[in-house]
């Protein structure tokens, strides 16, 4: 039994065929039927060539891309988290009290207090 095999097609050739459709009118069935190319195709074609257009034009990056600067992003945050952790451990003074305003004046009355000269 022979087995069936599936033409392939270039993009190049993919991507003319489209151009065909979508630049200089022709309906898919006429271009298919030119092209010796089943019309199912042509329409995929035309639309995933239309999807590219739009992405071209909107800019967008490609998915690697936008994995890469994801993975920065996430150790950038990550790194913020543990200057933000030790930036907490340095409010709390040698007693394990946190530096409060309260506190610091407190402190500050107390030592007063104490190097006054007593009469």
């Amino acid at each position: 039994m022979a087995r069936i095999t599936r033409k392939k097609y270039s993009k190049e050739f993919k991507i003319e065929a489209a151009k065909l459709v979508c630049e200089q009118g022709f309906s898919c069935v006429e271009v298919a039927r030119q092209l010796n190319v089943a019309d199912q195709n042509i329409s995929r074609w035309v639309i995933d060539y239309e999807q590219s257009r739009q992405t071209e034009c909107l800019g967008e990056r490609p998915r690697s891309e936008l994995e890469a600067e994801l993975r920065r992003l996430r150790a950038e945050n990550e790194e913020l988290k543990q200057q933000k952790e030790i930036l907490k451990k340095a409010t709390v003074d040698s007693t394990c009290q946190r530096n409060t305003l309260f506190n610091y004046l407190f402190r500050c009355f107390e030592l007063q207090c104490l190097s006054r000269p007593i009469v």
